[in-house]
């Protein structure tokens, strides 16, 4: 999963919106704008937090960039142009390596499997990273919002295992 987030995840980030970019690890900005250039670009009244409007505005211009053709939807082939245009001749070899990943996200996103995806089809999952990052519930992302949890010092949450019941004990023999 850690290199799913190192490669195409940045590019799916880079057309999700803000909320999927504060998923992408702190190594991945190199590759692409990293985390803090989406969200000073993102805030468009430049008062330090990104609203939803701004982020969606935000995620509206990235699409534009990667629809090439501009028929209001985004292939796999423009997808992976794009990515290969943010992510530049060194992520090249990791992003071949997980393009079935890649692939397999962005059939994910491809509601009505016409092999495109379109803004109203990223529009739901942008939503929802949005309000995933969003942890204070006040309807913008702050900048610390955005930091990966290892960039603000936290490890990141793992989920709870249920418990296991003991093991019996081995019969005897008698």
């Amino acid at each position: 999963m850690t290199r799913i987030r190192e490669t195409i995840l940045p590019a799916l980030a880079a057309l999700v919106g803000l909320g999927a970019v504060a998923a992408a690890p702190a190594g991945a900005q190199n590759a692409m704008r990293g985390p803090m250039d989406m969200f000073r670009q993102a805030d468009a009244n430049r008062d330090g937090r990104v609203t939803q409007d701004e982020a969606l505005a935000s995620l509206s211009a990235r699409f534009g960039e990667a629809d090439a053709n501009r028929d209001g939807g985004v292939s796999w082939d423009e997808f992976r142009a794009y990515a290969a245009a943010q992510m530049g001749p060194r992520g090249a070899e990791r992003a071949a390596r997980m393009e079935p990943r890649g692939e397999a996200m962005f059939r994910g996103l491809d509601a009505d499997r016409d092999g495109r995806v379109t803004l109203a089809e990223l529009r739901p999952a942008a939503e929802a990273m949005f309000r995933s990052r969003d942890t204070d519930g006040d309807g913008a992302l702050s900048r610390d919002e955005i930091r990966p949890p290892r960039a603000r010092g936290e490890r990141p949450a793992r989920p709870e295992r249920a418990p296991q019941a003991p093991a019996a004990a081995p019969a005897t023999q008698q």
